[in-house]
């Protein structure tokens, strides 16, 4: 994008310079004509007095163009005139390689370096390492100590301290461990089928139990004290089968005649 402003500032100084030689010889001749004394002309005839002009007010000196109004005057013209871009100029000759300069002084020897020559682990199990130069350094504990003895446990359990007890009311097994002062029991319910008859109005049933309801055989999914054939807590196991016929007595069947 073309920088008007950039190439204003630029030509100011340029056309200052131009318009102070073009008009040097016409300021020049100006100052000459005022140091000049007019001649005096022969006397013209009187006119007719003409009425008295007013006075004009003084006027004042011009200032003079800085660069600044230049460069400004400059640029309005270049935005509305834009030049045409310039062609490429041909490619400059290659410069010469110049002369090879002297060579450096030679830099000093570099200090020995720094090996390992050894190392051991102390008795508090630091890591200590000796430097080719002869400098001992420790690196910090490599080796834990040992740790503090833990809490001593409860005391255990063997099978010679197991018992059972069966609680065939509640279908529950009682798992029992005795060991001296200690001991541990654990119950275990056990849902297995039990057939306790026929249901009855306001009892509890365990899950796993087995009712006789309505001629069908009920078993409890939960525990339950609802009537069978009502809510989620009974499933039919066994449906009721249908009424058989009234029996009139036995059938005589005609003697088959036998040929022979």
């Amino acid at each position: 994008m073309l920088d008007t402003k950039a190439i204003a500032t630029a030509l100011a100084p340029i056309v200052k310079s131009h318009v102070e030689q073009a008009t040097a010889p016409l300021i020049a001749r100006i100052a000459e004509l005022e140091k000049r004394q007019p001649e005096r002309g022969a006397d013209g005839k009187d006119g007719a007095d003409g009425a008295d002009g007013k006075d004009g007010a003084d006027g004042r000196d011009a200032d003079p163009v800085s660069e600044v109004q230049i460069a400004a005057a400059v640029e309005r013209y270049l935005t509305a005139n834009p030049p045409p871009a310039g062609k490429d100029g041909a490619d400059g000759a290659d410069g010469k390689d110049g002369e090879k300069g002297a060579d450096g002084a030679d830099g000093r020897d570099g200090a020995d370096g720094v090996g390992l020559a050894g190392a051991m682990i102390d008795r508090d199990g630091a890591l200590n390492v000796t430097l080719t130069n002869g400098e001992v350094r420790s690196l910090g504990p490599v080796v834990g100590r040992d740790g503090i003895n833990g809490e001593r446990g409860e005391a255990g359990f063997s099978l010679t301290d197991f018992d059972t007890d069966w609680r065939p009311e509640d279908k529950t097994l009682v798992l029992r461990w005795d060991a001296g002062e200690n001991s541990y029991s654990h119950e275990l319910f056990v849902p297995y089928v039990r057939d306790v008859g026929v249901w009855g109005e306001g009892k509890s049933y365990l899950k796993g139990d087995g009712v006789t309801w309505a001629g069908s055989f009920w078993i409890a999914q939960d525990d339950t004290s609802d009537k069978p054939d009502m809510g989620k807590g009974w499933r039919l196991a066994v449906k009721r089968g249908r009424d058989g016929k009234d029996f009139a007595g036995p059938v005589t069947q005609p003697k088959a005649t036998v040929k022979i």
